[in-house]
């Protein structure tokens, strides 16, 4: 197929009841000049059976791996993407009309490495319930703008989150990292390697968006509400936390991750962009704590501690200024800092058979 403006990349694996919705999405909009990928992921279902409607179309491309995760089947995507511009969308939501071509005008208006726009979040298990998100018009337009300014809203809590966090607003300071809410430059990913991290869940999309603004040297933010973002279940997204080996390796795993984009911020920039996160890092030691109360003491204990043992979790604790945090979060903090870990294992145990919840917030 032919350059075009724009490549869409679905990443498909049991969604075969909601990928028509998504599609006749795409189909809708009035701009013509994209191509669709859909990358069946080893799904399991009638994904290919529902595809098949489109299998004619010239711009539409179905490709079929053995199950690798969501990452590597974005990464499909993107090796076979011919677009001028590369859209990650997930195949369980869908987009509001006019979509492609508004977007894609502001992406030609400054020739933008990225363009950002907003979404809606929809709980279809609460009757639809819905909130929307999205940030001024702006334009970042240079890469030391884009670190300083931007990097810090997507990468997780720094120091700067935990020295305002009793004014209780720190979740304006961040934004949502789904890579569905931007429009990315193919060259810009093309030229240096950024891919999604295979094997890596819960916050690839936060690791893809900050390995892009390295490299990046525009971006722009519309404030549009183009995307829909269903939450089918609530209970299924907040289960998932109970799964607590799970929970431990994901948190380990974002400490390593960080940790390589980190030595990567200084190879290419001199920049070391730790107390942009390292509040994240100190509180995946607590939330490991409070998520491991239904298991035995001794379990939690072992879990935590190798959690612990990672170099950059030391360091964070021993740098890390605790004192914007509220007192339910500094006090535990200050006990893990100083040694009193399984302490304070044992209090939140004790205080969970009697009922007392402690949330990590």
């Amino acid at each position: 197929m032919k350059s075009v403006s724009l490549s869409v990349i679905l990443p498909c694996y049991n969604v075969a009841q909601y990928i028509e919705r998504a599609v006749d999405s795409i189909l809708r909009q009035d701009f013509d000049d994209y191509e669709v990928i859909i990358v069946n992921d080893g799904s399991p279902d009638n994904l290919l059976e529902v595809c098949e409607k489109w299998g004619g179309k010239s711009n539409f491309t179905i490709v079929t791996t053995p199950n690798q995760g969501l990452s590597q089947a974005r990464n499909e995507g993107l090796e076979r993407a011919k677009g001028e511009y590369v859209y990650f969308m997930d195949p369980d939501d869908y987009i509001n009309p006019g979509m492609f071509g508004e977007v894609m005008e502001k992406c030609h208006e400054g020739n933008y490495d990225a363009v950002h726009f907003g979404f809606q979040t929809i709980y279809e298990d609460q009757g639809n319930i819905h909130y929307d998100k999205f940030e001024k018009p702006h334009v970042y337009v240079s890469n030391q703008e884009i670190i300083k300014e931007y990097l810090p809203k997507f990468i997780g809590f720094g120091q700067d989150h935990i020295n305002h966090w009793k004014d209780g607003d720190i979740w304006s300071k961040n934004e949502f990292s789904g890579v569905w809410r931007f429009f990315f430059k193919r060259s810009v990913l093309m030229d240096h390697n950024i891919r999604f991290r295979k094997g890596i869940t819960m916050f690839e999309d936060r690791l893809f968006d900050s390995l892009f603004f390295l490299y990046a040297s525009s971006i722009a933010t519309m404030d549009k509400v183009y995307y829909n973002y269903i939450i089918k279940n609530k209970g299924l997204l907040t289960g998932s936390i109970n799964n607590h080996p799970k929970l431990v390796k994901d948190k380990i795993n974002g400490v390593t991750e960080r940790g390589l984009l980190r030595k990567l911020y200084m190879k290419e920039k001199g920049i070391d962009i730790f107390q942009l996160y390292n509040g994240t890092v100190v509180i995946g030691a607590l939330e490991i704590i409070v998520r491991g109360a239904h298991l035995s003491i001794f379990k939690c204990i072992k879990a935590v501690r190798q959690y612990l043992s990672l170099e950059d979790v030391k360091e964070a604790y021993k740098t890390t200024n605790f004192n914007g945090f509220s007192n339910k979060m500094k006090y535990p903090a200050l006990m893990v800092k100083y040694g009193l870990m399984p302490l304070l294992v044992i209090l939140i145990h004790l205080g969970n058979k009697i009922g007392f919840k402690f949330n990590a917030d």
